[in-house]
């Protein structure tokens, strides 16, 4: 599980700027996801090494949970690590509770070579300012946007993907055929609110302070994702439990016309069917074009023993040419404007379209985060009403107006 990279060793110790002339050696500390130790990042750990004389890098990989677990034990004993990776909810927890190191005065003292927030996308921007003030920077900025198998399209008389609900029920059915479904579902419930959002519904309203799935206009969205399944039968029921890679395996297998991503799934496409003829859609646009968003940021905590060398390595790693190159090795979508518009990413025309869905895209309970109301035992009861009506077809206004009466209920006992 957790991996430990301890990178070279120096005789001279000459830190950056701050510890010039110092005679110790230095260790930085970062916790990272297992998944993300990409190559680009470890040299860029490899050149800092080389910059700073004297220092290395220890960087730890653990997945999100064991991730979390540590570092709560290290703020609760006063060692947290210098630097730290986090999927997206944890900078306002963190934050409100005096746990990170404002980030304002760094921002803007680099503002010349860093260009903070102006060449950073609005959404990573505020998923990271808290109480006016930046406690994390976005490293991935991901989305999920619809998928689709261009030979299909065009054998059931389509050229193009829809661009809207009547659309893409249309060309559902006409693609559904024995064995083939039109379009393959995830049961996670996150998946579900494109449709919500899409057609103007929201996960929780900051005007009311009260949580907002059961409005009407949300209940429509995942009634229309059950109707794909029950009513039209041109979509599976989706297996609860399973791994979310079950709709990328059908749509790699060609057994689905389309499906709703991210670019975690291009790789696995692309490898797993190298003749499969696929492109990726601009999202679907109902009341408002609208998509789920996701990613990574970086932190420094507020005990952190190096925050100006931690700073040094968000610079690093954020850098756009960084960026680059591990977008067109990883396939991940970055924050930076620079990034989108970078010739090799817009000559890629999978990465490129997901990336132009990003200042659209939104990340789903970040008011309520932003709130300080956030409880994970929320998504559960909106889990267990997706659940029930797409697997077991119930309605969705009855199911999702109960779920909300629910979720309400426990935050008023937060």
């Amino acid at each position: 599980m957790l991996k430990s990279i301890l990178k070279g060793s120096a005789a001279t110790l000459i830190a950056s700027g701050i510890m010039a002339g110092a005679a110790s050696a230095e260790e930085i500390r970062i916790y990272f996801n297992a998944g993300h130790g990409y190559d680009t990042y470890l040299e860029v750990f490899e050149e800092f090494e080389a910059d700073n004389p004297g220092w290395t890098v220890a960087f730890e990989r653990y997945q999100w949970p064991d991730l979390r677990t540590k570092l709560v034990a290290d703020f609760a004993a006063g060692n947290p690590p210098d630097l730290v990776a986090e999927p997206g909810a944890w900078v306002p927890e963190f934050a409100q509770q005096g746990l990170l190191y404002n980030l304002d005065d760094l921002a803007a003292r680099d503002r010349a070579e860093f260009d903070y927030p102006g060449d950073w996308q609005d959404a990573s921007v505020e998923k990271n300012t808290v109480d006016g003030s930046l406690y994390g920077v976005q490293i991935h900025l991901t989305c999920a946007t619809l998928l689709y198998n261009v030979d299909m399209l065009k054998e059931a008389g389509y050229d193009n993907p829809p661009t809207n609900w009547a659309e893409f029920r249309e060309i559902a059915k006409a693609t559904t055929r024995n064995g083939v479904f039109g379009f393959a579902p995830n049961a996670v419930w996150a998946y579900s609110m494109p449709w919500v959002m899409q057609n103007g519904g929201r996960y929780y309203d900051p005007e009311t302070g009260k949580i907002a799935f059961g409005s009407e206009a949300a209940a429509e969205g995942v009634q229309f994702l059950s109707d794909l399944i029950h009513e039209d039968r041109s979509a599976p029921v989706p297996v609860t439990g399973a791994d979310y890679e079950g709709p990328q395996r059908l749509f790699t297998a060609g057994r689905a016309a389309m499906i709703i991503t991210g670019p975690w799934d291009i790789n696995p496409i692309r490898t797993g069917n190298p003749d499969l003829n696929w492109a990726v859609a601009p999202s679907l646009k109902e009341v408002e074009q609208a998509t789920i968003q996701g990613g990574v940021s970086l932190m420094i905590p507020k005990d952190a023993q190096y925050p100006e060398q931690a700073w040094d390595l968000i610079k690093r790693l954020t850098a756009v040419d960084v960026e680059v190159a591990t977008s067109l090795q990883y396939s991940m979508t970055m924050p930076r404007k620079s990034w989108l518009n970078d010739p090799e990413v817009q000559a890629d025309p999978i990465l490129g379209q997901f990336g132009a869905c990003l200042p659209y895209s939104r990340d789903v309970t970040l008011e309520l985060r932003q709130a300080g109301k956030y409880n994970p035992a929320i998504d559960e009861v909106l889990n267990g009403a997706i659940d029930e009506v797409l697997f077991a077809n119930e309605p969705a206004a009855e199911v999702l107006a109960a779920a909300e009466d629910e979720a309400n209920a426990i935050l008023a006992n937060e």
